[in-house]
């Protein structure tokens, strides 16, 4: 079912077996990434190494780091749809959109990705819970992971929840906890809950779980072959904590290695203008391990409002090897492209995942986006997750009496 792997630390490159259970490297404690026999892989398959008798993520499983004994741990999550997005290139002068529409995985955000693998790990080890800090969407997503495990999960909320998320963290039955703190201050805490008491931790960045990167990865690999063994110039995607756009950078470091592609695309990185600490390391030329700490972090995308980005170090390196950028977007541009793309193209999204097209307009306005490349806008969660801000967006609807003559006026 999977290829033989090893973890390799990031920082040192010493190596672990794939038995060890490790979360991060026990000498330095920095994070590990899974890494695979790519020679053997590039023999065995002619092309991208699939198994067809599973779909979505799990289709590749020759590249994720399960035994053939693991049992999988599913939603149906993967596979999510390729949309051309024919209007809003016409909105924008550009030939090629498309929004790779990772809200339509089960629990409504790409983190499904992340969450079906990293579960299927702990399931996989054994754990007697698992711990994660959460806007909303990973939480949701641990939640309704672990319960198909039978393995509890405990769920620590930062501020600002929207009802719509906590009321889906509550239906799965996790233990939810709600906090006042930053999100640094909650990771730290899940961090030392789930070693003090035996907890997995399932925080959504591979500086914690080397495996939640294995599953996002798997949206690259879709994107080559709804590309036909290709992929387009750019691929713009929200950052919060950076484990996405991490992901994703692996997913096309493996399809060089296996020699499926030549050049990387460019990858695009965006946050609110309030909450980007990756932008200002790239806009800065700080080094990876300079991120600031953002003091006072706002955006109306409460999924990407991580004053602290533990992944941030791999987001910029994933920008700067695929010779990409970063860019701040503003509350009022978020808005106006989660209209855009429930208006022009029926996508309903959150401002996260609206972030990717506010970031392309300030790309094509400054001209470093040219009109005839392809680009594909990643959308991470459904506009459910936060339907107060869809309301801030198109406003209340007017009230009306019945009255069929005088519903001329609305009639356009």
């Amino acid at each position: 079912m999977a290829s033989s792997f090893v973890l390799r630390c990031i920082p040192h490159s010493c190596e672990f077996k794939s038995d060890s259970q490790l979360l991060v490297c026990e000498n330095c404690g920095g994070p590990l990434e899974a890494v695979y026999d790519y020679e053997k892989l590039r023999s065995g398959y002619s092309g991208l190494p699939v198994d067809g008798s599973h779909t979505g993520v799990w289709r590749y499983a020759p590249l994720l780091p399960v035994n053939p004994s693991t049992r999988m741990i599913t939603l149906g999550e993967g596979g999510t749809p390729l949309v051309r997005a024919e209007m809003l290139a016409q909105d924008l002068g550009i030939q090629r959109i498309f929004v790779k529409d990772d809200s339509r995985n089960p629990t409504l955000s790409f983190k499904d990705r992340k969450f079906a693998v990293a579960v299927t790990k702990a399931a996989e080890f054994g754990s007697k819970g698992v711990a994660n800090m959460t806007a909303g969407n990973a939480g949701a997503s641990v939640a309704a992971y672990s319960a198909r495990a039978g393995i509890p999960a405990y769920v620590f909320t930062i501020e600002g929840i929207s009802e719509s998320k906590l009321a889906k963290l509550l239906s799965y039955g996790a233990r939810v906890f709600a906090t006042r703190a930053t999100t640094k201050e909650v990771m730290d805490f899940v961090d030392s809950v789930s070693k003090r008491y035996g907890l997995t931790n399932m925080i959504a960045a591979s500086r914690y779980n080397p495996y939640v990167k294995e599953g996002a990865k798997t949206c690259v690999f879709e994107l080559y072959e709804q590309f036909g063994g290709d992929l387009p110039e750019w691929v713009v995607v929200p950052i919060g904590v950076g484990g996405n756009i991490a992901g994703l950078f692996k997913g096309l470091r493996e399809l060089k290695l296996l020699g499926l592609i030549e050049k990387y695309p460019r990858l695009v990185g965006v946050q609110g203008e309030g909450c980007a600490p990756v932008v200002e390391a790239f806009e800065k030329g700080l080094p990876p391990d300079q991120i600031p700490t953002v003091k006072d972090p706002r955006t109306i995308a409460h999924s990407i409002l991580d004053s602290w980005a533990p992944d941030g170090d791999q987001a910029l390196l994933a920008i700067r090897e695929t010779n990409g950028l970063a860019v701040g977007v503003s509350d009022k541009e978020l808005l106006e492209s989660m209209k855009a793309m429930s208006g022009m193209e029926g996508l309903f999204v959150e401002p996260a995942a609206a972030a990717p097209l506010a970031g392309l307009r300030r790309l094509l306005k400054t001209g470093k986006v040219v009109r005839d490349e392809s680009v594909v806008l990643i959308a991470t969660g459904h506009g459910s997750n936060q339907p107060d801000a869809t309301i801030r967006a198109w406003g209340q609807p007017p009230v009306i009496q019945l009255d069929v003559e005088a519903f001329r006026v609305h009639v356009t």
